[in-house]
C-alpha cells in the first residue's frame, strides 16, 4: 500500500469511528515552529495564500483547495491528492466541495485555530462542527518510511548549519550577518525554512533574534539552529566561544553536558515524558544549581516538532503527563541561565526508539572554540 493510501485509509477509519461525514484540514499559510502544520503533513504541499483546506469525506473522496488561485501548479507537483482546485473565493469553493462530497454534517475541523472568523462561522452554518485535530496526530503517531527518511534529511542540513556557523564566528561579524551564513548554508543544502536564534556576549542572558552587534574576542555565542524541509524541524543548541574558552565557561557548559548524556539514559518509548526535565534538573541541581532550574533561568527542557510529537513547539517539564512513543522527533536541551558565566545551549534532537533514542545530528556535543 503506498504511502497516500495509508494516510487516507487511517483517516477514513477514523471517520466511521468518530461518526463524521467528513473532515476539512486547514492551514493558514505559516510554517511555524510552535505548531504542527496539519495540512501540510496530510497533503504534503506547503501553503503560501491566507487559506487553504484538503477536504475528505467518509467515502474518501478527497480534494486540495489552494489560494491564490495560481497556486495550484505548484501544488500539482507537490500532493498526492488529485483534485486540485485553486480558488479566488474560498468559502464559496469549500462550501460546493463539501456539497459535492454529500458532507451534511459533523464534521471535523482541523486547524481550527488559525481560521478566521469568516471561515469558521461560515463552515458552522453549512454543518455541524467538531474540533479534530486529534485525527491527524493519531494518522501521525507511525512514521512512514518516506518520513523517517525526512527526518534524518533534515537533520544532515542542521549540522550543514552549525558547521556554517562556526566557520563564520569570527570577530567584527555582526550578529545577523552570522545567521545569513547560516541560513544560506541551509537552504542551500536543501532547507525550505529556517528559524534561528542567538546572542553574544560575555555574559548572554537569553537567545534571540540576530541584532547587528559585532561579534568581539572573548564572547560567548549561543544559537539554536532549526531548518525546515518538507515540513520536518530538527534543532541543534550549540555554544561557541570567539579565542579560547575560560576555564569556568569549559567547567559550567560541562555540567550540561554530563545532564544531558544522563538524561538520554533514561529516554525511550513508553518513559513518561517528564524525566527528561527531572532527570535534567536533578543533575543541575547537584551542582549547586537549584534555584535556576526553572522559568526564567531556563524556557524548557525539550519539546517535540510537528505532528504526530510530544509538546510540538511547547514544554516538556516536571509536569508533562504523557509518555514518550515510538518515532517520535523530540528536542532534548539542558539551555540553562548559570549566574557566573550567563546563559548556555547543549542540546539536539532525537528519535524516540523502543530502547532509547537515535541521534540524529552528527555535530559533536561539546563547547567550540573559534579564532
Amino acid at each position: 500500500m503506498n504511502e497516500k493510501n495509508v494516510k487516507l485509509n487511517k483517516a477514513m477509519r477514523l471517520l466511521e469511528q468518530r461518526g463524521l461525514d467528513g473532515l476539512i484540514v486547514y492551514s493558514g499559510g505559516t510554517c511555524s515552529i510552535l505548531r504542527p502544520s496539519y495540512l501540510h503533513y496530510f497533503s504534503e504541499f506547503k501553503p503560501m495564500g491566507p487559506r487553504n483546506a484538503a477536504v475528505i469525506s467518509k467515502t474518501g473522496d478527497t480534494a486540495l483547495l489552494v489560494e491564490p488561485e495560481w497556486d495550484e501548479i505548484r501544488a500539482s507537483t507537490k500532493t498526492w491528492i488529485d483534485d486540485i482546485r485553486g480558488t479566488s473565493d474560498f468559502l464559496k469553493d469549500l462550501r460546493e466541495v463539501m456539497r459535492q462530497f454529500k458532507m451534511k454534517g459533523p464534521v471535523g475541523v482541523v486547524g481550527s485555530k488559525e481560521m478566521t472568523h469568516e471561515v469558521y462561522t461560515g463552515i458552522k452554518k453549512e454543518v455541524a462542527i467538531q474540533i479534530a485535530d486529534d485525527i491527524i496526530e493519531e494518522i501521525a503517531r507511525e512514521k512512514t518510511g518516506k518520513e523517517l527518511e525526512l527526518v534524518k534529511k533534515t537533520a544532515k542540513i542542521t549540522d550543514v548549519g552549525f558547521n556554517a556557523f562556526l566557520e563564520h564566528v569570527r570577530r567584527g561579524i555582526r550578529e545577523y550577518e552570522l545567521a545569513g551564513e547560516v541560513e544560506f548554508a541551509m537552504r542551500s543544502a536543501g532547507a525550505d525554512d529556517i528559524f534561528i536564534l542567538l546572542s553574544s556576549g560575555t555574559h548572554n542572558f537569553e537567545m534571540h533574534e540576530p541584532t547587528d552587534r559585532r561579534l568581539q574576542r572573548g564572547d560567548v555565542v549561543i544559537g539554536e539552529i532549526t531548518p525546515v524541509c518538507e515540513g520536518q524541524f530538527i534543532q541543534l543548541c550549540r555554544t561557541v566561544v570567539v579565542a579560547e574558552a575560560p576555564p569556568l565557561v569549559a567547567e559550567k557548559y560541562a555540567i550540561l553536558v554530563r545532564a544531558l548524556k544522563e538524561t538520554l539514559q533514561h529516554v525511550k518509548a513508553g518513559a513518561p515524558a517528564s524525566v527528561i526535565s527531572k532527570t535534567m534538573n536533578l543533575v543541575i541541581s547537584e551542582a549547586g544549581y537549584a534555584e535556576y532550574c526553572y522559568p526564567p533561568h531556563m524556557r524548557a527542557r525539550g519539546h517535540g516538532f510537528g505532528a504526530g510529537s510530544i509538546a510540538p513547539g511547547g514544554v516538556i517539564d516536571d509536569d508533562t503527563k504523557a509518555c514518550l512513543e515510538r518515532d517520535q522527533v523530540v528536542v532534548i536541551h539542558p539551555n540553562q541561565y548559570l549566574p557566573e558565566v550567563g546563559y548556555l545551549a547543549c542540546g539536539e534532537t532525537y528519535l524516540i526508539t523502543d530502547t532509547g533514542v537515535e541521534r540524529l545530528s552528527q555535530t559533536e556535543t561539546k563547547l567550540y572554540m573559534r579564532e
